[in-house]
């Protein structure tokens, strides 16, 4: 994990270990999740700080799980999120 821009490696691995247990279509079918794919921010998120944060830990749990459409997904609605490093 290089180049993050809105949370430190320990956060992203940390995110990740405590994710360890949900599964990839789980996390796809939560309603937040779904905001977030569709291109909005929920309120949820938004009312926990930079909401950019919380979509940085699920971009890198995707990249994790090597699932690289949602990764991409993620990235074309949130553009805010892509790095050189996530291509």
């Amino acid at each position: 994990m290089r180049n993050l821009q809105y949370i430190s490696a320990e956060t992203a691995t940390d995110f990740i270990e405590r994710m360890e247990i949900v599964t990839t279509e789980q996390i796809l079918c939560d309603e937040t999740i779904v905001q977030l794919l569709a291109g909005s921010v929920p309120q949820q998120l938004s009312e926990q700080g930079d909401p950019l944060c919380m979509m940085e830990c699920f971009l890198q749990l995707f990249i994790d799980r090597e699932e690289y459409e949602v990764c991409k997904q993620l990235v074309d609605v949130h553009p805010k999120l892509l790095t050189t490093e996530n291509c």
